[in-house]
């Protein structure tokens, strides 16, 4: 039911590069959320402030590194802002309101593949503003000199880097089953859930499937 939606009902996508944004897939979270807030984090907007991490989103641009400053820039934007942050190279098909009733102090992400890589999840999708867990992250983010950021972000700001802390901290997180977000895994000849649970989005990997199905190759297509 809308009324136990446990999150602000605001929707932005994450975009920034070069690069022109898969609109015909942002646009299907907007499509299907009308009653939600919806807006696109551009280049532009990056640049008219200060970060708390703003070390290593520079240096991270510096190398056109998007998928690490996306990474870098969410954290804060969803700490300071809340509500939920799609993949900018997702496709929505059902809507999500009935997800979030956790309680009000948790985040929200999704397993990318619990058999394959059990503890292995997206960056944070949504929370509301405040959350405990993404000033953990940025936290520990901060301590980070630019000359330690990994060339491939997933190690240093996304998947690897979550890895490593979100079991101590439990509590503070809902992690998604990876069908209702990832239906189907980046490998070739992964096998596409065909279960009774609703879908509520396809992962389309950027470029991954042009990059031999190794997720960091992306880059994340620019965004997120």
């Amino acid at each position: 039911m809308e009324e136990n939606v446990n999150i602000e009902k605001k929707m932005t996508h994450i975009w920034i590069g070069p690069n022109p944004a898969p609109t015909q897939w942002m646009n299907t979270w907007r499509d299907k959320h009308p009653d939600w807030e919806y807006s696109v984090f551009t280049d532009e907007m990056l640049w008219n402030r200060k970060w708390y991490n703003q070390h290593l989103i520079e240096e991270y641009y510096r190398r056109k590194t998007w998928a690490g400053v996306a990474d870098l820039i969410r954290y804060e934007l969803i700490f300071e802002r809340g509500g939920f942050w799609p993949e900018a190279d997702s496709e929505c098909l059902h809507r999500i309101d009935e997800l979030f009733v956790a309680p009000a102090h948790h985040a929200y992400t999704v397993f990318e593949n619990e058999k394959v890589m059990p503890k292995s999840v997206s960056p944070i999708m949504a929370a509301n503003p405040g959350n405990r867990f993404l000033d953990v992250i940025m936290k520990k983010l901060h301590q980070l000199r630019p000359d330690q950021l990994h060339q491939k972000p997933h190690e240093s700001t996304g998947n690897f880097f979550l890895a490593r802390i979100w079991e101590h901290h439990k509590d503070k997180l809902t992690i998604f089953p990876s069908h209702y977000f990832i239906p189907q895994w980046y490998r070739y000849g992964s096998p596409r859930y065909d279960g009774p649970d609703k879908v509520y989005a396809e992962q389309h990997w950027g470029s991954t499937a042009t990059d031999g199905g190794m997720p960091w190759l992306k880059d994340y297509s620019q965004g997120v």
